[in-house]
């Protein structure tokens, strides 16, 4: 390979227009760019769909400057609810998809503002029931 070209395996993002061969007896290479993310969809009552067949289906969403619904196309993973159909690309602008599960627990806005207001410090012996220590009288 020479110098001028980019290694496929370390390309950030790969547009899949090269094949990449290997012999049989080569150890299975997955690099970071090619691996398929783990999806989570983050609000409830949606199915997901697969388009199967010639009947035209199109996204209930429009792409950010375009004025006319895009199709589903035979093959595409989709999102169903009611009456909606949203592609994947759509669903995740519309932050129904997310590549993180979601956190056990989220912070306190509470917990937050104590933070801002009194300081790391101040706030952890609030949290342990620390008293403070009392100076006694007559050391010097």
């Amino acid at each position: 390979m020479s110098s001028s070209e980019p290694d496929p395996l370390q390309s950030p993002a790969s547009d899949f227009s090269q094949p990449i061969l290997r012999s049989p007896k080569s150890p299975k290479i997955e690099p970071v760019a090619l691996r398929t993310p783990r999806l989570f969809l983050r609000e409830p009552g949606w199915q997901v769909a697969l388009k199967i067949g010639s009947e035209r289906l199109f996204c209930y969403l429009t792409e950010p400057g375009e004025t006319h619904y895009h199709r589903i196309v035979d093959g595409e993973i989709h999102l169903i609810r009611d009456d909606e159909k949203v592609c994947l690309p759509c669903a995740e602008r519309r932050g129904l998809l997310a590549f993180e599960p979601k956190r056990l627990r989220e912070p306190s806005a509470a917990l937050n503002f104590l933070i801002n207001q009194v300081g790391d410090d101040e706030l952890l012996q609030i949290l342990n029931w620390e008293e403070p220590p009392v100076a006694q009288e007559g050391q010097d």
